[in-house]
């Protein structure tokens, strides 16, 4: 069983052990039997989920302030952060050093850690902490991950190739988890969102002003992104597997952008770029006055 996989068991806690079967099973006398450790379904055609929905199916409630779990996840999600971070900076070089194991965010034997050498690498490991943070179902750790992880796609948008599948499927994945905390319930599925009753548990109005100038920020962004002809590349080459995969193997972003199906592919990406963010700028439409705020009006 992966760390990720550990993780995500360990945050769902026991109120899905009805309904979800694990990942992984253990080995018993003539065979293998399921194992009794619950775990969140991938955000794939084979969890519980529709097929086509974004994000994985999260927690009944919320996770308690202060509790063992939500300081693990906090632990664990602020690691993810932090080594993302560092790949990052060290973009297009080779191999990290491990002199300083977990002090640097580098788990310690970890010594094939390397810097992105294209956006797709960056966004699998930044879809595996939205997958981690939405399972929480905890407004309070949800907003500032993702508000976090909104502003790191954004600045990473100019440095790399234009990527489109793996930056399209990653944005959507955002605007997804944005709109449906915005507006109190999941958007693909219309059920109530945990911890969240009326206003209470939503983005406040300044965490909601923060949103919106990320969201004027990557709008641009990606317009000058994709307008460098020359250095598109889908990701394909960039990655191999799933991202849903959990593991550390390469994302492969064509098995999960199927509604992208236009024959021409500069009119697919130019549809994208104006449907960047457009659930979130519905639903900050509804909450700030944005009468005189350009983008949104």
């Amino acid at each position: 069983m992966s760390v990720l996989e550990l993780a995500l068991a360990n945050i769902i806690g026991s109120s899905r052990k009805k309904d979800m079967t694990s990942w992984v099973r253990v080995p018993v006398a003539g065979g293998f039997s399921q194992s009794t450790l619950p775990s969140p379904p991938p955000s794939s055609a084979a969890s519980d989920v529709a097929p086509q929905s974004l994000l994985p199916r999260s927690r009944d409630s919320p996770l308690k302030p202060g509790g063992h779990k939500q300081s693990g996840l906090i632990d664990y999600v602020d690691n993810k952060l932090l080594n993302v971070s560092r790949r990052y900076e060290k973009r297009f070089s080779a191999k990290l050093g491990n002199e300083d194991g977990d002090k640097e965010g580098i788990p310690i034997g970890d010594t094939e850690m390397k810097g992105y050498n294209g956006f797709a690498e960056m966004a699998r490991d930044l879809n595996a902490v939205i997958d981690v943070v939405w399972v929480s179902g905890t407004p309070s750790l949800q907003i500032p991950y993702f508000l976090t992880i909104a502003l790191t796609t954004t600045n990473a948008l100019s440095p790399f190739q234009f990527s489109p599948r793996a930056t399209f499927l990653l944005l959507k994945r955002l605007d997804a988890a944005f709109s449906s905390l915005l507006r109190g319930v999941n958007v693909e599925t219309g059920e109530q969102l945990p911890g969240i009753r009326g206003k209470r548990g939503r983005p406040s109005i300044t965490e909601s002003i923060r949103l919106k100038s990320i969201v004027e920020r990557t709008r641009v962004a990606i317009v000058e992104a994709a307008g460098k002809g020359e250095s598109v590349t889908d990701g394909g080459n960039e990655s191999g597997t799933d991202y849903d995969a959990m593991t550390d193997d390469d994302f492969d972003d064509d098995m999960t952008m199927q509604d992208l199906s236009i024959e021409d592919e500069d009119d697919r990406w130019e549809m994208e770029i104006a449907r960047v963010y457009e659930r979130t700028v519905t639903e900050l439409g509804s909450i700030l006055d944005v009468s005189e705020s350009g983008p949104f009006g």
